[in-house]
């Protein structure tokens, strides 16, 4: 197996879709199984110039009745292909930061600044942000074998890191409250927060048993008193994970 480092154009990849040389094998992908706000959410990511993940492709060249032929087939990045190709049909339009807010979840410094793109489709957005779209490049890695085993096996060791947990994610989030939590709750791997003696003394937080189940029980209780507080002692509040992510 050889891997080779390259970037492609969102309108070159679209290109390939579009003439049946990209697309991923049924045989082994699942289907497509990202939601609306997913889809959203990456192209706004990708206007605002944020990086999104490698791109592997397996790059398969052969003869064909005297023909030569090049397809690409995708081993990890089917959902982000979906839906940009979706995107650039007008399928969607994306979130207005503003009036989407509680859908969106965006932080404030998003939501509080001007957007070109709120609430449009890719016909309806001007001109040059459809085409700093269009001109956006990904990092691809073309993979060349001549064993499809390989790109199978491949697939099965880039899907076997262990993602995030819901916590983990809310530990980046920007905000005073994030910052407050890891404080109360404290995090192993950072000396600035040990977190109230309460969670490494009482609870026995440690490095090996935390994964932020520690700071997510914190944000919980934090919620139940502060709801309490403002009602007068009338209510409690939900704390699932919607709930704590809002």
């Amino acid at each position: 197996m050889k891997l080779e480092p390259a970037t492609y154009k969102i309108e070159e990849l679209l290109e390939l879709r579009k003439n049946n040389m990209l697309s991923a094998n049924a045989e082994y992908q699942r289907g497509a199984v990202w939601r609306k706000p997913q889809k959203k959410r990456l192209i706004d990511s990708i206007l605002r110039g944020y990086p999104i993940s490698v791109i592997y492709l397996h790059h398969i060249h052969r003869e064909v009745a005297g023909h030569t032929k090049d397809d690409f087939e995708i081993i990890d990045g089917q959902q982000r292909i979906n839906a940009i190709y979706e995107f650039s049909e007008g399928a969607f339009k994306l979130y207005d930061p503003a009036k989407d807010a509680a859908e969106a979840r965006f932080p404030s410094f998003i939501t509080e600044a001007a957007c070109a793109w709120a609430g449009k489709d890719i016909y309806s957005m001007d001109e040059p942000t459809r085409r700093a779209f269009l001109d956006t490049r990904l990092a691809v890695a073309k993979i060349h074998s001549d064993n499809p085993n390989e790109a199978r096996d491949l697939f099965i060791r880039l899907q076997a890191g262990m993602p995030l947990n819901a916590q983990e994610k809310r530990d980046a989030w920007p905000g005073g409250f994030t910052e407050f939590i890891l404080r109360v709750a404290g995090k192993p791997e950072i000396a600035r927060y040990p977190g109230h003696e309460f969670f490494p003394e009482l609870m026995r937080a440690g490095r090996a048993s935390d994964r932020g189940k520690f700071r997510q029980l914190a944000a919980q209780m934090v919620m139940l008193f502060m709801t309490h507080r403002q009602s007068n002692g009338e209510r409690f509040c939900d704390i699932n994970a919607d709930a704590i992510d809002d």
